[in-house]
């Protein structure tokens, strides 16, 4: 069978990336054990420049790794992906609205270009560009997330007034000797027992992430860099393909999803469950989608048709899920050390949901019996 163009240039990359690759995993082991000596930098003055590194640009591969022991459920399969096994990452950064992240797997490679207003994926496999223009109102987690700087980023600014940091000893990471800061939440309902990081002291970029589970000897999910640079990138690096034979292109509008969103007409939700209020930041101030509690100790609850619901109870209990009964309703209750996942229906108002989170999955449990009758007429 003849090989394309765009085939023989992707097999092209992906011998290449495979080949650094190589070189990449064995030099952390060499290069981590050269000493690493940082300026004394306080950590409240570390923890705000890490909150301020959007603006340092930089490029590099990364790889994430994950052991949360999450299965694959409908609506959160992408997110069972990356929180188990490898996501290796290559990424040019030259600014929030201007980047590149590229998550490469055997055979595969997805490349996410984020152009000002546009945001364009370009999948080798299917030799197709997908546009979506506008920011869309919510999201998945993707391979992009995983990056070091915007997973920190991310994390940080989860924290609560109340959450402990502490200074860790310095790190070489990548040929960088890198300050660290831990994040220990106080709050008794999260699973996240402490957020590693650690950062190039004088930019503040992140460089390594490890989250580790309240109850974990060793990290549930790790990204760190293996190779980067704090240059900006070259503007052609951040050009996506152009249309041409044998690619498809899509373009699509982010306020198609706030329409579909808007269509549902899957009614209210409850201003509280499980003793958390529910919050005004997105995605709860889409229609349907509701998220409760704060920090590192948040919920989130969306409401999925029926057959999906189903399916991901069915799901759930084929992977060892606890079966509960709710006062109105029934369950199946996902645990891991890092990630609860409760897949439901609640009988009186014929609806299904999904409720995930960085949470005890005891407080899913009772937000899910609280859901379970809510909006029932007795």
């Amino acid at each position: 069978m003849a090989v394309t163009v765009v085939r023989r240039e992707a097999a092209r990359r992906w011998l290449v990336v495979g080949a650094s690759a190589l070189v990449l995993v064995s030099a952390p082991a060499a290069v981590g054990a050269l000493p690493a000596k940082v300026p004394d930098t306080a950590v409240a003055t570390l923890a705000a420049r890490i909150r301020a590194s959007a603006a340092q640009p930089f490029q590099g591969y990364a790889v994430s790794t994950g052991s949360a022991g999450l299965p694959a459920l409908p609506q959160l399969g992408t997110v069972a992906d990356l929180l188990n096994g490898d996501t290796r990452l290559r990424v040019w950064y030259a600014g929030t609205d201007r980047f590149r992240v590229d998550v490469i797997d055997d055979g595969t490679e997805r490349d996410t270009y984020r152009l000002g207003g546009r945001e364009l994926v370009w999948d080798y496999g299917r030799g197709e560009v997908t546009e979506v223009t506008g920011a869309p109102p919510v999201r998945l987690p993707r391979g992009a997330d995983l990056v070091p700087p915007d997973l920190a980023r991310r994390l940080l600014s989860m924290t609560d007034p109340g959450d402990r940091l502490r200074p860790l000893p310095a790190r070489r990471i990548a040929g960088i000797a890198a300050a660290g800061l831990r994040i220990e939440p106080v709050s008794t309902h999260s699973t996240v027992g402490h957020v590693d990081v650690w950062a190039d002291p004088r930019t503040g970029l992140p460089l390594s992430v490890s989250v580790t589970g309240k109850h974990a000897t060793q990290p549930i999910l790790v990204s760190t860099f293996l190779d980067v640079s704090l240059r900006a990138p070259t503007p052609s690096v951040l050009t996506p393909p152009a249309a041409r034979d044998g690619i498809g292109y899509i373009v699509t509008d982010s306020t198609d999803v706030s329409q579909v969103l808007a269509d549902r007409r899957v009614g209210p939700l409850p201003d509280e469950l499980a003793g958390q209020p529910r919050t005004s930041t997105p995605p709860a101030d889409l229609a349907g989608i509701g998220a409760y509690g704060t920090g590192l100790a948040q919920f989130v609850v969306l409401p999925v048709p029926p057959g999906i619901g189903f399916d991901a109870m069915r799901r759930a209990a084929r992977a060892g899920g606890a079966q509960l009964d709710f006062p109105d309703g029934e369950g199946v209750l996902i645990a891991t050390p890092l990630v609860s996942v409760l897949a439901m229906d609640a009988d009186p108002v014929h609806r299904t949901y999904l409720l995930a989170g960085l949470v005890d999955p005891a407080l899913l449990k009772q937000a899910g019996a609280e859901l379970s009758s809510f909006g029932s007429v007795r």
